[in-house]
């Protein structure tokens, strides 16, 4: 299936606004004859040539709401890394799975470099 430029989806507008066929207009454009139409009838839905339709997947285990209430509870220090999250929340997640979304919204798990006790006579 070919997917057109928007601005290949504009001209087939133009094009049959002033009565063309679809054949003239394939020809103009260069493609088959099938695309025009089936793109000219996207576009009587949505007439905006820069729409993307929506691509299914599979639903996310958190959701934003779920992503608002960890970052709540790390920044009231209710939680204190991945591991307090994880044994809050109440679903089935694994760690990868909130390690992945607290990257997501900027808290990035760092392991503190320790660093040496300097006395008063270094």
């Amino acid at each position: 299936m070919a997917e057109l430029t928007p601005t290949k989806k504009k001209t087939i507008m133009t094009m049959y606004s002033f009565g063309q066929k679809t054949a003239d207009i394939a020809a103009e454009i260069g493609c088959h004859p099938s695309t025009v139409r089936r793109n000219h009838k996207k576009l009587l839905e949505n007439p905006d040539p820069y729409a993307k339709p929506h691509r299914p997947g599979r639903p996310r285990k958190l959701d934003e709401r779920s992503l608002r209430h960890t970052q709540i509870m790390v920044d009231s220090s209710k939680a204190r890394d991945g591991a307090d999250i994880l044994a809050q929340l109440p679903e089935d997640v694994g760690a990868s799975t909130v390690r992945r979304n607290l990257a997501e919204i900027g808290l990035h798990g760092r392991v503190r470099w320790k660093k040496p006790f300097l006395k008063p006579e270094h």
